[in-house]
């Protein structure tokens, strides 16, 4: 249903909807050319981009908003607008797995043989050089795999009125997030196999034993009088 009347603020006229406000009553750009057209008023914009001013914000009749969303089409435009809007979201979330998945493979490729060598206890630094080169080799070509990889091609949101020939999907670079993610992914496995060598270098997937404990995880041997033996 339509979000409730705005009876005007301090930015936007008594009257009138600005772009922002239509969004938040589920209108989209496409639904807005299509039932409202062409906008009544402007008003100047408070945000800027850097130092330059972004362009005046659109605003529309309030009337005619509403007039619009008693319509039936404009209801079953809307609803479309949904399901299509809803049907993006879940391939997003899919190809995001997919995508995840691939660098959790990437990164278990990553078995490094470890050499042990007469270290001094706690000379972490010292076990962990030798096999940062390598890493790093790696991590170039994983790099260099996802650069030339195409991704899946995305599914249509709505059926389309003209039938165009589709482009390739170009391919997706790792994202310098996804980088830093990787390189410590690889990283971990890395420790983890000197952990494996050396006793003294801190495992990565062990338990923090600094983590504390939920309060009431362990029962006292006074607790059994407050249990209810029903």
């Amino acid at each position: 249903m339509p979000a409730a009347t705005n009876k005007g603020s301090a930015l936007n006229p008594s009257g009138f909807l600005a772009t922002q406000d239509l969004k938040d009553r589920g209108w989209t750009p496409r639904l807005i050319a299509e039932f409202l057209g062409d906008h009544d008023q402007t008003r100047p914009n408070g945000l800027k981009m850097g130092r330059r001013r972004l362009p005046p914000v659109k605003l529309y009749l309030e009337t005619r908003v509403e007039e619009a969303e008693r319509e039936e089409t404009f209801l079953l435009a809307q609803h479309r607008a949904m399901q299509a809007r809803e049907r993006a979201e879940v391939a997003k979330a899919a190809r995001q797995a997919k995508r995840a998945a691939l660098l959790d493979a990437a990164a278990e490729r990553y078995t490094p043989v470890i050499v042990p060598e007469a270290l001094r206890k706690g000379a972490v630094k010292k076990a962990r050089a030798p096999y940062l080169e390598g890493l790093e080799q790696l991590l170039t070509e994983i790099k260099r795999g996802f650069a030339h990889q195409p991704p899946d091609p995305q599914p249509e949101a709505a059926p389309k009125r003209k039938v165009s020939k589709s482009k390739p999907a170009k391919p997706k670079p790792l994202s310098e997030s996804e980088e830093k993610d990787l390189r410590a992914a690889l990283l971990k496995r890395l420790e983890a196999a000197l952990a494996g060598a050396y006793e003294w270098f801190p495992d990565p997937y062990a338990p923090d034993p600094k983590a504390k404990k939920g309060k009431g995880s362990i029962a006292k041997p006074a607790d059994w009088r407050k249990w209810d033996w029903d």
